[in-house]
């Protein structure tokens, strides 16, 4: 799949970083430090949901989020290369933010809008969700917005974006189950940032027909009928 320098998205790879896009060594030393950094994060939060865990084994909402996060880190490590990726500053930080936010989310218990024995059953399907789409996915897993291939079939079939509508869901239900102000506040400025990063993935996809033919196809991102 090839695509051309007049292709190239707007503010993609700009200034500093479109610099070291020269030099090949560069490049793949900025990859593995990007890698370097997104593991370490989502290592630290596992760390901590262990822990939590440790303490008391009954907290399923936990373990639903670390399930996932340990899911995120096995799939960075197997991601392949991209063919086009977005290495603008800001984006960098908007999407190290709304893929490893989580980790900034406060473990301990907080008000049970919705009971635990609901909500986790519920967060465990969300993440069965996440799940299937990473399967869908396969190694064209990314945290950046990137192009490792198109993607349409499997879960891909049904919202154009299935990894982050199930972290979205269990995002909501983790925080039903164990609300704070501080936990909202988190999980709403990740939820922006999800979709700002949506957006511009889509835009690098978009380069490619076969991906605009996708688009006319799957017409929703997260939730069919409304977004």
């Amino acid at each position: 799949m090839a695509i051309s320098k007049s292709e190239a998205l707007p503010g993609a790879e700009t200034g500093f970083w479109s610099g070291l896009q020269s030099s090949a060594v560069l490049t793949d030393l900025r990859e593995g430090l990007f890698r370097f950094i997104a593991l370490t994060v989502a290592a630290i939060f596992i760390y901590r949901g262990v822990n939590n865990l440790v303490i008391d084994s009954g907290r399923l909402n936990v373990l639903m989020l670390l399930i996932s996060e340990t899911l995120t880190f096995i799939w960075l490590l197997l991601a392949r290369r991209p063919l086009v990726r977005d290495w603008s500053p800001f984006t960098v930080f908007i999407s190290l933010t709304a893929g490893f936010g989580s980790g900034f989310v406060s473990l301990q218990e907080g008000v049970e809008i919705v009971p635990l024995y609901i909500a986790a059953p519920l967060q465990f399907l969300a993440l069965w969700l996440v799940i299937w789409g990473k399967m869908s996915l396969g190694r064209s897993f990314a945290i950046l917005p990137a192009n490792r291939g198109v993607v349409t079939g499997g879960a891909y079939r049904f919202v154009r974006h299935p990894i982050y509508a199930g972290y979205l869901a269990g995002h909501i239900l983790f925080l039903l189950s164990s609300f704070s102000v501080y936990n909202f506040a988190v999980y709403a400025i990740i939820t922006l940032f999800q979709i700002h990063r949506i957006l511009r993935e889509e835009r690098i996809l978009a380069l490619t027909q076969e991906y605009r033919a996708y688009l006319e196809r799957v017409r929703y991102r997260l939730c069919p009928g409304i977004f």
